[in-house]
């Protein structure tokens, strides 16, 4: 017993010196072989069609099998997404091969990849080409030659170039072009109808293998209302597809655009940037003046925004509220900050002895008057910053500020964009000069306008729109593409009007042939959604009902669907870009009934190898279960001893 008592008391003793235990243990990670199968709907256009809808399928199953004996397989399909452990359907309008690198990349990176093994047919029609792209890799990319490389009898509607948009009373242009392959001695008719009333039908002699047709016409636009005009090619004896002989556009004829002035103290690339923004929407007519050059007359105009404002301005300015004529004001190091805080806009900027700050934008998540895409706001925090005005800014109650300047790295409470909004007007105030800066590092970094352009619109759109005092407001794009999901927001105010949505929200959906889909809205927080996901392409009205108390209100509406035939523009395999991806990172190009091949070859590879990971585990001793019970059998046989002798 004085043993045990003794190995108790040393052990409790060295813990309490805090000892540590160090453990090692080996960690085997099998080699990650990655399947990527292009899922696009141009793989079923040739004559093996039902081969690939069968037979392929199986064999590239059984294929992922074998392989998960030796090797952790991960298998992707793409087209215009990449998506993990999807069925293969062949049935993706797009397809991006180099976005299949780019998931790779930021999936797979540090992972013990052994292979990846790309089946497609060589056909993109969205992204850069494939072997073109950045991807860097320690492994090789074998590639599967799917599809076949032979030109099939076709006629093409290859494109149809037309404006979304035009104006009543105006000619507006289609250009139609048009490809026939292999198809010598032929003949087709071309044929253009609105409403069922045919405006132009043109007969065609096909005089070549590689016959091209190019028609371009003018057509008026008479009706107010989205227009829908049917394209149509006669079928030809032989073609291997008719889903690309006719298509449908939809234009949008308009009674007129709204119309916007831009006034200027002087020469900036401000200006510039700012109308080639909104002249993307062709909704708007932009015209732009010198203070000095400009007449005087704001009778067409449903938004001023002005640029540096002049000292002479103040008569100006009531001019403009006698009108209700929304503004847009753009401040700078030119703006007479006390002439600027005399006109009463809202803003006033004091102590700023002509000093100004860089102040680089800040997005503000909780903006209630219109939302940007998340993406957006992500790039408007990178912005390089603008000269603002020094000082201390103060704000009326009735503001909403969209953006927030940050000083360096800190975001202080001064607005850089704000919004106001009363009964009479709107109005906004951007503190700041530069935003051509703004529009360039977008470019920059995106390869395109698209944040700068949503900003700007969703400014403009803001202030140029009359408010809408309807009780019950249906909110959606006119225009989807049949590859995105349709999504309908709803809106339905009490009589003070406040958001509410405690009834329901029905909608009727009609499509072209007079097919009727019935959905009930989702609630939110203080709104409803609809998402009536992907539907066909075609032309759709819906009537939305609510009822509010005794009162019943209905909002109707119209948008459309657009097809998505790029897949069908191109049917030739293109295996050549497929052995040129394989080359570039080497690998080798096979085709479907060489999988077995392909498994040996992978299977003897001595590059493709499980990675032992060596990790290292440091904890208190103290921590481990066991000495506690290494304790406790300690005292459990003193005490056995104790009572067993009869000494307690």
């Amino acid at each position: 017993m004085g043993l045990l008592r003794a190995l108790l008391v040393t052990t409790i003793s060295f813990l309490l010196l805090s000892p540590f235990i160090k453990t090692l243990f080996n960690k085997i990670e099998k080699p990650v072989i990655i399947i990527a199968q292009d899922n696009s709907t141009s793989i079923l256009l040739n004559k093996d069609s039902s081969y690939y809808k069968k037979e392929y399928i199986e064999s590239i199953d059984q294929f992922q099998k074998e392989l998960e004996k030796d090797f952790e397989v991960k298998r992707f399909v793409f087209g215009d997404e990449v998506e993990e452990n999807k069925e293969i359907d062949f049935t993706r309008k797009v397809t991006n091969i180099s976005k299949v690198f780019d998931e790779i990349n930021n999936k797979f990176d540090n992972r013990n990849v052994g292979a990846l093994i790309l089946a497609s047919d060589g056909i993109f029609n969205r992204g850069a080409n494939p072997t073109f792209n950045m991807f860097s890799a320690n492994y090789p990319v074998y590639t599967i030659a799917l599809g076949d490389t032979t030109t099939p009898k076709d006629i093409i509607l290859k494109e149809v170039r037309c404006n979304k948009i035009t104006f009543l009373g105006n000619q507006f242009p289609i250009e139609i072009e048009v490809t026939a392959k292999q198809l010598k001695g032929e003949k087709t008719r071309l044929t253009v109808s609105n409403s069922g009333k045919k405006l132009m039908i043109k007969d065609y002699d096909i005089t070549s293998d590689n016959f091209s047709i190019n028609e371009k016409l003018l057509l008026d636009a008479n009706k107010v209302g989205v227009q829908r005009y049917r394209i149509e090619l006669t079928e030809v004896k032989g073609e291997i597809s008719t889903i690309n002989n006719d298509r449908d556009v939809y234009i949008e004829v308009l009674d007129g655009r709204q119309h916007i002035l831009i006034l200027g103290k002087a020469p900036h690339p401000d200006i510039k940037a700012l109308k080639l923004s909104i002249e993307s929407n062709e909704n708007y007519e932009v015209t732009s003046h010198f203070y000095d050059e400009f007449d005087g007359n704001l009778a067409p105009y449903s938004l001023l925004i002005v640029h540096q404002l002049p000292s002479d301005f103040s008569s100006f300015i009531k001019k403009i509220r006698e009108k209700n004529i929304s503004v847009l004001y753009v401040l700078g190091a030119q703006t007479d900050v006390k002439k600027w805080n005399g006109i009463n806009a809202g803003l006033s900027i004091s102590s700023s002895r002509n000093k100004y700050d860089f102040v680089s934008p800040e997005n503000k998540k909780e903006f209630p008057l219109f939302t940007l895409k998340e993406s957006t706001q992500k790039t408007i925090n990178s912005w390089p910053p603008l000269l603002a005005p020094f000082g201390d800014y103060q704000l009326s109650q009735n503001s909403y500020s969209l953006l927030h300047q940050k000083i360096g790295n800190v975001i202080t409470e001064k607005p850089l964009m704000v919004f106001f909004q009363n009964q009479s007007n709107k109005s906004a105030v951007l503190t700041g000069e530069g935003i051509w800066k703004w529009r360039m590092q977008d470019f920059m970094k995106n390869n395109n306008h698209d944040a700068f352009n949503e900003l700007v619109n969703k400014t403009v759109q803001f202030l140029s729109v009359k408010e809408d005092k309807s009780k019950f407001r249906i909110i959606t794009k006119t225009i989807f593409l049949e590859n995105e999901e349709v999504v309908l927001n709803a809106e339905l105010y009490n009589d003070s009007y406040e958001l509410i949505n405690d009834p329901d929200i029905t909608l009727e959906l009609i499509d072209e042939d007079k097919n009727k889909y019935s959905f009930v809205f989702n609630k939110t927080t203080n709104a409803y959604l609809l998402n009536a996901g992907i539907l066909p392409a075609g032309f759709y009205h819906y009537t939305a009902k609510a009822k509010l108390g005794t009162k019943d209100y209905v909002e109707r509406g119209k948008f459309q669907i657009n097809s998505i035939l790029l897949e069908a523009n191109s049917t030739t395999a293109n295996h050549q870009l497929m052995q040129n991806i394989a080359t570039k990172y080497d690998g080798e190009m096979i085709y479907p009934e060489e999988l077995k091949t392909l498994l040996e070859k992978l299977k003897n590879n001595d590059n493709i190898v499980p990675v032992i990971y060596e990790e290292k585990d440091l904890k208190e001793l103290i921590n481990l279960k066991w000495i506690f019970f290494l304790f406790l059998f300690l005292l459990s046989i003193e005490w056995y001893l104790r009572k067993r002798n009869g000494a307690y």
